[in-house]
């Protein structure tokens, strides 16, 4: 990262919520013997924002843990379900899967599709681990003590910047962590620009124009805002630090060339797996590499397997299927997976670091991994 970047914060992309109220399966109880634990797998699966092969890690935790008999006598079965990025497309998918009486749900990446949704999930009683970012999704917003995320809100450091252009899409999560950055910057005298596009924006180049006077950029969106922005920075021959959320997940869908991709590129990973070098972190790598081939998974991939083993060692401590105690297990277990140590504490986040990924000869390389993090999300 460039000694220009001033003081960020930085957004988490990845976090993880338990919104159970009932029974797993909508039956009231725990799940019948032979039955299997059915997963609802909910993401963008078409458009310019899915991602290929999104759901491999969870696929590769589903069956390690089915080619070892379970979890607790329970096989794994998985569908998928189209959530889009609106609102409507959330509430589609979400009464689709509940139609198919899942186990368990996992997925939702955006926050105001899962905050549209949740009605319906409390109403079946049924969990869900989801990968969201704002407070529209924090277990108070949601109604639920039995929420829990698997991300940290936010977090700090200092490069020396003087003036920022903060650019975000206008849905909700973006635009909340926005003014958290904002905030932050402006109390450690960083003069902020801002700017705020549809998620559907086609053409950024009065934002771009508005990048020349500026010492960096964060930007905040989609893959597909994140890749237009990169290469019209560049075809407008403008050379400054950008960091971002998903130009990881824009190179790897094709939206954004390899060459571009470089130290002065960052991205707030949703999980360090594909950078850190812990055993779980190695041995996820490696799993994933056996099964799908070399190369790195999208950064938000890992923290969908650490759901499914989460799943495992809740329903394992708590001896039970039942929704309502694995949200009792949850909330005491310990447990270290590919993307770092999971703990619950008092928000009710699990994860507590953030590892900051750029490029070198195009492939992703850890910057810093910031721990021991706290947010009120």
């Amino acid at each position: 990262m460039s000694s220009r970047l001033g003081k960020l914060s930085v957004g988490l992309a990845a976090t993880l919520l338990l919104a159970a109220c009932g029974s797993s399966g909508g039956s009231g109880g725990e799940v019948g013997a032979g039955e299997p634990i059915r997963i609802a797998y909910m993401d963008i699966l078409q458009g310019p924002n899915a991602v290929e092969g999104g759901d491999r890690a969870l696929q590769l935790a589903v069956d390690e843990i089915n080619a070892a008999g379970g979890i607790s006598g329970h096989k794994l079965e998985v569908k998928a379900y189209n959530t889009d990025i609106t609102p409507s497309g959330a509430v589609t998918a979400t009464n689709l899967a509940l139609r198919d009486n899942p186990t368990i749900m996992i997925g939702y990446g955006v926050s105001a599709g899962l905050k549209a949704s949740i009605g319906a999930i409390n109403q079946a009683g049924i969990p869900v681990l989801h990968r969201t970012l704002a407070s529209l999704t924090s277990p108070t917003s949601l109604g639920s003590k039995l929420t829990f995320r698997i991300g940290d809100g936010h977090l700090f450091d200092t490069y020396g910047a003087k003036k920022i252009l903060v650019l975000h899409t206008s849905d909700a999560a973006p635009t909340e962590g926005a003014a958290a950055i904002k905030k932050d910057a402006e109390a450690a005298g960083v003069q902020v620009v801002e700017r705020s596009v549809p998620p559907t924006v086609t053409d950024l180049t009065e934002a771009v124009l508005a990048a020349k006077d500026v010492d960096a950029v964060w930007e905040w969106g989609y893959a597909t805002t994140d890749a237009l922005f990169v290469k019209q920075m560049q075809q407008n021959g403008i050379d400054k630090p950008i960091n971002t959320f998903s130009v990881h997940s824009a190179a790897r869908s094709g939206l954004i060339p390899q060459n571009l991709l470089t130290d002065k590129i960052s991205y707030v990973s949703a999980c360090g797996a594909d950078t850190l070098q812990t055993p779980e972190s190695q041995k996820f790598r490696e799993a994933f590499a056996d099964k799908y081939g070399p190369g790195a998974t999208e950064p938000f991939q890992p923290t969908y397997y650490d759901a499914v083993y989460l799943l495992k060692a809740a329903v394992e401590k708590a001896g039970s299927t039942k929704p309502s105690d694995i949200a009792a297990a949850l909330e005491t277990i310990d447990y270290k997976g590919a993307c770092g140590s999971f703990k619950a504490d008092a928000n009710h986040n699990m994860i507590h670091n953030v590892p900051v990924v750029n490029f070198v000869g195009g492939n992703p390389a850890l910057v810093k991994n910031y721990e021991n993090l706290e947010s009120a999300f």
